[in-house]
């Protein structure tokens, strides 16, 4: 079984894929982990030549884990997300509303432990980048959707998303 989860931040792309991976015993790949691996977290904007080693290294890295039989990812970035897609048995895209995502974060902040390279402030100002990336990245999901629709299933809320996860099988 090999799965892609798409979804704008805070959605529970990361949620859901640890527990397809923890039911079905399969790697999880989280991809905002291969990021903060490159550093892509401590380079300014303005470094093109130190982002493209980012995405040479998020690309390396990806194109070495879906060779793997099994596998579920979470995480969307538009440059290796269709090589991905292509190896994936499913896309499920999280589809879940902006209110939901911000309180889904709010409660990460203060209840998780997200991502140990960033503070908690760092993770406060993230709810301006949730809400930015809704209407950047959102766009190009719903476009990216639109191009596959044999493979994606879309989840409308956790319900549905429990509901899915309790139907798959291996």
């Amino acid at each position: 079984m090999r799965v892609t989860i798409i979804g704008n931040c805070g959605s529970g792309k990361s949620t859901l894929a640890r527990k397809m991976s923890e039911k079905f015993n399969i790697p999880h790949i989280h991809l905002d982990r291969f990021w903060f691996e490159a550093n892509g977290h401590t380079l300014p904007k303005d470094n093109i030549e130190g982002r493209e080693k980012v995405r040479a290294f998020i690309r390396e890295k990806v194109e070495e884990f879906i060779k793997l039989d099994s596998w579920v990812s979470d995480g969307w970035y538009s440059r290796v997300q269709p090589m991905i897609a292509d190896r994936a048995d499913y896309v499920v895209f999280l589809d879940i509303p902006l209110w939901r995502r911000l309180v889904n974060h709010i409660r990460r902040i203060f209840l998780s432990e997200r991502h140990p390279e960033l503070s908690r402030w760092e993770d406060f100002k993230f709810l301006y980048e949730i809400v930015r990336r809704t209407f950047t990245h959102g766009a190009q999901m719903k476009k990216f959707v639109q191009e596959n629709p044999l493979k994606v299933t879309r989840i409308r809320s956790h319900s549905e998303a429990d509901a899915f996860l309790a139907k798959l099988q291996n």
